[in-house]
């Protein structure tokens, strides 16, 4: 049995149940147009690394095969992403509750822990955003779409540049500045993050971009020493030389580190 679940920039993905077993699976479809049989072999390759890669801050891969011109992924089944919660959240002239804020803190945690664990193995993702982090079946927080990009794979250090990556590769909407412009580094998922978070906790993208500090808080309408510490932490995974004061610098955002 096949069911459709979703569709994006690189491909298709299936939710897959055999005939005689109970396990589901999904599939990704991603089409090689234009490559080459040896780029196709390469790509296939790489891939590879993501099989072995196991662990319970991504999704898991299990094969990966080309056929029909297509690559295939056979991979976790979750239970929904990131983009689905956010698109179900109040509206933003509601504040938020103490249980609103718990679940927001706890998703964000497991997120920077799953980014971590991908930098720790010098990976870098690239494109980073909520359609990207998806619930598993016992409800953690998990990355996918990650790597398969040759380059990202297997690199041996933290240091990209136009030259050697692709300058456009990610979504813009959460895409930081320097990859379209100058060299660039695994903080590029730093600034990704922040964003993401800017939407978990309700705070106005870009004033997050412009390094704008919120001083009041958004909690039951008072002054809220959490929401303010957090504005202040987004604001600093989010700096650029690009902002309106053209005061900072993307090398300094914040490591991440537990």
């Amino acid at each position: 049995m096949i069911n459709k679940l979703g569709e994006g920039a690189y491909g298709q993905v299936y939710k897959v149940k055999y005939r005689d077993y109970y396990e589901e699976y999904a599939v990704k479809i991603c089409k090689l147009n234009g490559l080459s049989e040896k780029e196709k072999q390469n790509v296939l390759n790489e891939t590879q690394n993501l099989v072995k890669l196991r662990s319970e801050y991504v999704i898991q891969y299990y094969y990966s095969w080309i056929e029909c011109n297509c690559l295939y992924f056979q991979m976790e089944l979750c239970l929904d992403n990131l983009r689905n919660l956010l698109d179900n959240k109040k509206p933003n002239n509601e504040l938020m509750t103490g249980f609103d804020y718990y679940i927001s803190y706890e998703i964000f945690r497991e997120l920077i822990e799953c980014v971590q664990y991908l930098h720790q193995k010098h990976i870098i993702h690239r494109d980073l955003k909520p359609d990207n982090v998806l619930i598993s079946m016992d409800y953690r927080i998990k990355l996918c779409d990650f790597g398969l990009a040759k380059e990202v794979v297997n690199i041996d250090s933290y240091n990209m540049s136009k030259a050697n990556h692709t300058a456009d590769v990610g979504t813009v909407d959460y895409m930081a500045p320097e990859v379209q412009i100058e060299d660039y580094n695994h903080l590029i998922d730093i600034y990704s993050l922040s964003l993401i978070g800017a939407q978990l906790f309700d705070f106005n993208t870009y004033d997050i971009i412009d390094g704008k500090i919120d001083t009041i808080g958004k909690f039951n309408n008072k002054s809220n020493d959490f929401t303010i510490k957090m504005n202040a932490l987004l604001v600093s995974m989010a700096i650029n030389k690009y902002r309106r004061n053209g005061s900072t610098d993307w090398r300094q955002r914040p490591e991440l580190k537990f």
